[in-house]
């Protein structure tokens, strides 16, 4: 049950990503650290803190049993290190600009963390490590961007052709929204000032939440996002997904196809255990978001479905993306000599890049070509016949019809089907193709007929669709008012 729980999860993953037309979104919390570093958690990184203090009297039992959570905990060991370090100022307890009147005096505790990390970071190596098959899997994947809460520098080494963005300047930077980036929200360990960890920090990062999230708004609404490393009842995340339902949520019952909670066992799983698929987060306010969900002992075949197959280096990448932006962006694009008989054959990315100079390292010639019967169309052969009669992904049908999100288009084959029992998307018809040569890696494309079909369901217009033995079926019922998804963002 578990291996068919696993595939069917890792198969539907492959399709988000590829309905998406976009790289995911790594979002990475303490358990990837604590999987690969043996680093502490949360509460087990305030034990250590308070073990390394003479001031602290009391073990964490009493600081739990007193403060309302971890950040509460954090403030009172600030003031505890900010005594210890100035009872012993003249012994060099700490570095001496540590006590320069401009720091504040949650320093010498920040200083203690990142010395911590320090120490944790020296013993990472890539080259012998127990689960270095895993760590090269993940290694080899160019996802759009990753963020972190984590302090430890171990997503740099795993990923060092990525730029760092830290606190702060996530907000401030432009550089923020490029390809390439680790955006380290919470702070980093060789920047102490920018970590958030006591109650103060979380009051300060919480009133800019709001600043973070409409910055990153285009990967929320965009790229798949793969939650690694994190609880479900993590308090930062919630915030966080909470800003999300907001933006494309119209019902609480509606999974995001575009988020992915992963939650690591530590124990291996039973092969007679079949885990859920989605999971409904209770959020503040009375608020829930029902994501998608998949629970791994190991994270091989997570990666494996994450890698998009690039030989293209983030470097590489981002160089792409400067020309792009400097040719748009350039005074003098009006004298710009555009071979417009060229480019306007360019239909995908594919096509793009063999105009810029960019080549394949396979031919898809040299593939097996295959006949497909697709109801109501005919038996198609021809991969650029196919191509031109199914040029859109569910991303490029949500521009059509002006929507915000490409998860609204999936709610509207789903209305389809309810209403007329017709699954467009199972089978290939004139409106859907699957393009891929993977069973387990699926490549859905829509027609002309599609978005047309689609628009009136969103409109709120009679409507008729065929089904699978080529008959018109009508709509049980029609709503009278269209539709507004996402039309409030």
């Amino acid at each position: 049950m578990y291996n068919d729980y696993l595939k069917d999860s890792m198969t539907r993953l492959k399709s988000v990503i590829d309905d998406s037309g976009t790289r995911p979104i790594l979002f990475v919390g303490t358990g990837l650290s604590m999987r690969y570093l043996n680093a502490p958690n949360w509460i087990g990184l305030l034990d250590m803190l308070i073990n390394r203090n003479p001031k602290c009297t009391y073990p964490i039992a009493y600081y739990t049993q007193n403060c309302e959570d971890n950040p509460h905990i954090a403030s009172l060991l600030i003031e505890e290190y900010n005594k210890y370090a100035w009872d012993n100022y003249r012994n060099g307890a700490f570095p001496e600009k540590l006590y320069e009147p401009n720091n504040h005096n949650s320093m010498f505790f920040k200083y203690e963390i990142c010395r911590i990390f320090e120490r944790i970071m020296e013993n990472f190596n890539l080259d012998d490590h127990p689960l270095s098959e895993e760590i090269e899997l993940l290694k080899e994947l160019k996802p759009h961007a990753i963020i972190t809460t984590n302090y430890d520098k171990m997503l740099e080494k795993i990923f060092p052709e990525h730029s760092v963005t830290v606190g702060q300047q996530v907000i401030k930077s432009k550089e923020s929204l490029r390809i390439g980036q680790i955006l380290k929200i919470h702070g980093c360990m060789d920047r102490p000032e920018e970590i958030v960890i006591s109650k103060e920090d979380y009051e300060v990062f919480h009133k800019k939440q709001k600043y973070l999230t409409a910055k990153l708004l285009t990967y929320f609404m965009e790229h798949p996002i793969i939650f690694l490393g994190y609880s479900l009842s993590d308090s930062n995340i919630k915030k966080i997904l909470l800003d999300i339902a907001e933006m494309v949520c119209e019902s609480p019952e509606e999974i995001v196809d575009n988020i992915w909670f992963v939650e690591w066992s530590r124990d291996p799983i039973p092969t007679e255990y079949k885990p859920p698929s989605d999971k409904y987060i209770a959020l503040d306010d009375g608020k829930s978001i029902r994501t998608n969900y998949v629970l791994l002992h190991t994270f091989e075949e997570l990666f494996k479905n994450l890698d998009q197959g690039d030989v293209s280096s983030v470097n590489a990448l981002q160089n792409l993306e400067d020309k792009v932006y400097n040719i748009v962006k350039s005074k003098s694009i009006s004298d710009l000599k555009v071979d417009y008989l060229t480019m306007s054959h360019i239909e995908d990315e594919e096509a793009l890049a063999r105009v810029m100079g960019f080549q394949r390292t396979d031919d898809p010639e040299q593939g097996e070509t295959r006949s497909v019967s697709v109801i109501g169309v005919g038996v198609m052969s021809d991969p650029e016949q196919i191509k031109l009669r199914f040029p859109f992904r569910l991303s490029d049908i949500a521009k059509q019809l002006e929507l915000t999100h490409y998860n609204y288009v999936s709610q509207l084959i789903d209305k389809v089907k309810r209403q007329t029992g017709v699954n467009i998307k199972g089978t290939s018809n004139r409106y859907h193709f699957d393009v891929s040569v993977v069973e387990t890696q699926p490549q859905h494309r829509y027609s002309a007929d599609a978005v047309e079909l689609l628009k009136k369901v969103l409109n709120g217009e009679v409507y008729s669709v065929y089904d699978e033995s080529n008959n018109l079926v009508s709509p049980e019922y029609i709503e009278e008012q269209p539709q507004q998804l996402g039309m409030e963002i």
